[in-house]
């Protein structure tokens, strides 16, 4: 599915506030979801052994798609565990993997992050992963979990983005 975009979840529930957020977000636009919980990452490994997983099929997808939405929850102030792991690999991909990570480079992804609080202090650590990489940050679209968007901007320039679903013929 080339073209569509790509979305990350890495929630401690796959049906919690975040993904409600991210199924706000996406409103219909065709996005593959990875939820870190149903897949196979194995988390970061200073001697780059990894054992087979899903990562790189993710790695590939992403370099494929518009723009990649990275959905968290703050947990204790950042993103949570399962988002952190996977943002490391990412990195080292740079080491690991130099010709995949470098076809990172001028990709677009953005922050969804959902708290109870009203600005996230997370959006540096990903915005300098951002520029790690080579990628173009788009922003945070932040909110709490029913409530309004806290960059309605962004939400609408993802949303223009991201391919929306066709019609089914009648």
């Amino acid at each position: 599915m080339t073209g569509d975009g790509v979305a990350i979840l890495g929630s401690a529930r796959s049906n919690g506030n975040t993904a409600a957020l991210l199924a706000r977000l996406l409103d219909g636009r065709r996005c593959d979801v990875f939820d870190l919980l149903a897949v196979r990452v194995a988390p970061f490994d200073y001697s780059q052994q990894y054992l087979p997983d899903d990562f790189l099929d993710i790695v590939h997808r992403i370099i494929a798609a518009p723009v990649t939405v990275f959905a968290t929850p703050v947990y204790w102030y950042t993103m949570s565990a399962s988002m952190k792991g996977f943002v490391d690999r990412l990195s080292d991909l740079l080491m690991s993997q130099k010709e995949l990570g470098r076809q990172l480079r001028g990709k677009r992804f953005a922050l969804l992050s959902s708290s109870e609080e009203p600005e996230p202090d997370l959006v540096s650590v990903f915005r300098r992963t951002c520029e790690y990489l080579g990628v173009e940050y788009l922003g945070c679209a932040h909110a709490k979990a029913d409530g309004p968007f806290a960059d309605p901007e962004l939400v609408a320039r993802l949303r223009e983005l991201l391919p929306p679903h066709e019609s089914l013929p009648a």
